[in-house]
This record gives C-alpha cells, structure tokens and sequence, in this order.
C-alpha cells in the first residue's frame, strides 16, 4: 500500500479562468467534462484564449487523471484519465484535480481503476465536507488516503484485463444506443416531421385519442408490494424503468396513481417533461406524474410514447411551465396537445418494430449486465473491498 501523496507528485486545482457562451481557442475543463467518467471533448468550456504559454503549467499531458472534488455528494471523487491526442493543448481548469502520477511507480490506467472502486469511494467520504448546496474535499486529506501498489508490471497487466472488458461494456452500450437512434429514425421516415405534417396526416387532440387516467389511491396496504416509481426511475432517452422500489419500500405517504400494463407514464414536472415510460407491470407512480391510457382502436400506446418523447411534443409543453413558478403541467394542458395521427396500422406496424427492436436490446442488455458482473468480480479480486 501507499498514501496517493507519494504516488502522485503533483495534486491540484486547476487554473481559475471565466469562460464563457460562444468563446473559442484553447479548450478547457470543467466538471461537465468529466461526467461519463470520459474526458468528453464536447463538454469543454472556452475563454478565447489562443495562446497557452500563460497557462503552461495547467496544460494537461498524457496520462493525467481528473478528479471530481467540488460538486453533489454522490459525483465526489468521479474520475476520467486523459490521453492527449496529436498536438492538442487543453488547460485543467478550475473545479476539477489533476492528479499526476509518479511513471517509475504507479501506471495512471491502473490507478484510475482503483479510483473506481467501493473501496476508494468509502474512504471519499470519510474526508468529505458537505454544506448546503455542495460537498467537498481537501487535497490535505485525499493525499492520505492508499492505493494497493503492486510491481509496475502487474499494475499493467491489471490495467490491460481491466481495459478489454471495459471496451467490451462500452461496444455494447453503443450497441444499445444505436438500436434507440435507429427506431427514432424509424418513426421520422414512417411518420414523416409532425412540426410541418410534411405527410399530411389527418390532426387530433391529445384527449380524442388517450385518457389521462389520474385517479389517486390512499389504499396503501392494498398496494404496498406494488412498485412505486418515481420520476427518477424513468430513463430519459429510453423510457426504461430502473431503481425503483416497492410502495412499501419507498416509504412515501403522498398521493400515488394506479397504472397497468396498457397506459404510458408520463412526467409533467420541469426538467423532465420527455421522460415518457411504457410500463410491462401493474403499479403505482408518483404524483409527478400522470398515467396515460390510450384510446384502443385509435392510438397505439407505443406509437403515442414516441410521440410524447418528441421534440414537437416537448417544444408545445414548455411553453406551459417555462416560469419559476410553473414547474408542472396540469391536465388541460396537456389533453390540448394536437398531434398528426396516422392510420393505426401504421400506428401498429411500428410499434412492432419497436418490439423486435427491444429483443435484440434485451440480449445485447443480458451481455452487457455478464461483463459489468466480470468486471466488478475482476475488480474486487485486484482492489479487494
């Protein structure tokens, strides 16, 4: 074992510059950059500072690690490594460490592995400061904290294994995204642009072809082992439900609406007014919330999620709730919202595409879920914890 203030020679906080909207030169980090654990070249910010020499110091070099160490609670300590790319220049900037390794002693890839570890993250929050809107903590305390240190050359080998099925993981999730960009694409060469009806579909109001079915329930021990989802457990590109717990579970004692295997879930609340979920179980969602039924015969339920995911859809919500004190939508401005409606065999044709789409999700997802078992197996037997 080693304290991290041995192994990296040199941590700090990055340079303090103002970036700002629509400036260009020399890209420079923020926390944004780091958020997928990935140094995200789309996320930098910009000062138009296009000589570096001032910041020579803050350049980053190969190898360099980034560390989230100001920021909410549950992203403290978040990490993404950096590999330089031909002739770049991007200057570490504020908000975020840059650790630099020591090369005779600890190989950067390996280190940011362990950074990921339960066993890293629990002592993070041992040394974490938290105030109201932030949590923090010292480089002091971080320099404390150890690393295993094997040979060099067992840290490289850790890395490589570490790195195939790292790769393995994100070709899969690419997988899985572009199956979710190939249905949306699907429903603009079906349905055509429902802004401009470029297909000239006949147009209906939102309440002659769903019902928005928000009866509360207060019986909460009738319903207490059903699911209970909340506007957090709808994924906001896919619609998928995760992270959810049972009524019971969750504890809540708010009002809760009854949904079934056939309506749409559907989050009124700003900034969520896309997530748009499509329910495979009987349950109970938040009040944030309103279940959707549509009309049999009129509307498909998939077609009508894809709808309501759309940017046409979102474009005619906001205008409702873009005010402070409108964070929500309520029924009537949502039963207002007039859509282009295809044939509902068209409607249907696809929704089946959408569910031959969503087999192959479902093995490429049961891949997926075997290699991040692998790799949280391989990094408990390298990292312990």
């Amino acid at each position: 074992m080693a304290k991290l203030g041995d192994v990296f020679p040199l941590v700090r906080n990055g340079a303090s510059i103002r970036q700002t909207d629509g400036a260009t030169g020399i890209p420079i980090t923020r926390i944004e950059t780091i958020s997928n654990r990935e140094i995200d070249r789309n996320k930098f910010g910009y000062a138009n500072i296009i000589d570096g020499s001032k910041y020579k110091d803050y350049i980053l070099q190969d190898g360099d690690i980034l560390m989230s160490h100001i920021n909410s609670e549950k992203h403290l300590g978040k990490v993404a490594l950096y590999r330089k790319q031909g002739n770049e220049q991007i200057i570490h900037g504020m908000n975020l460490l840059m650790l630099r390794a020591n090369p005779s002693v600890l190989f950067p890839p390996y280190a940011t592995y362990f950074f990921e570890t339960p066993a890293f993250l629990m002592q993070i929050q041992k040394i974490t400061k938290k105030s109201v809107n932030q949590a923090s903590f010292t480089v002091t305390a971080l320099k404390e904290i150890e690393i295993p240190l094997p040979p060099l050359g067992e840290q490289c080998r850790i890395a490589a294994v570490l790195d195939k099925v790292s790769g393995l993981i994100a070709k899969r999730r690419e997988q899985l995204d572009k199956l979710d960009e190939l249905v949306k694409a699907r429903f603009v060469e079906m349905f055509g642009d429902f802004k401009l009806n470029t297909k000239n579909w006949p147009v209906a109001s939102f309440d002659e072809i769903a019902i928005i079915d928000g009866n509360m329930t207060t019986d909460y021990e009738k319903y207490a082992n059903y699911p209970h989802i909340g506007i957090d457990s709808i994924e906001k590109e896919t619609g998928a439900l995760t992270g959810y717990r049972t009524v019971a579970e969750d504890g809540v004692i708010s009002g809760k609406y009854l949904f079934t295997p056939k309506h749409i879930i559907y989050s009124k609340i700003r900034p969520n007014l896309n997530k748009v979920a499509l329910p495979k179980f009987y349950g109970l969602c938040s009040a944030d919330a309103y279940p959707i039924l549509p009309i049999e015969g009129k509307c498909n339920r998939i077609f009508l999620a894809y709808d309501m995911r759309s940017q046409f859809f979102l474009d005619y919500i906001l205008q409702f709730c873009n005010r402070t004190n409108l964070p929500k939508v309520n029924r009537k401005e949502v039963s207002g919202f007039k859509t282009p409606l295809p044939p509902i065999e068209l409607q249907n044709k696809f929704a089946t595409i959408v569910e031959q789409t969503g087999k192959s999700k479902l093995t490429i997802q049961q891949s997926l879920d075997k290699l991040e078992m692998l790799k949280k197996s391989l990094m408990q037997q390298y990292f312990g914890g």
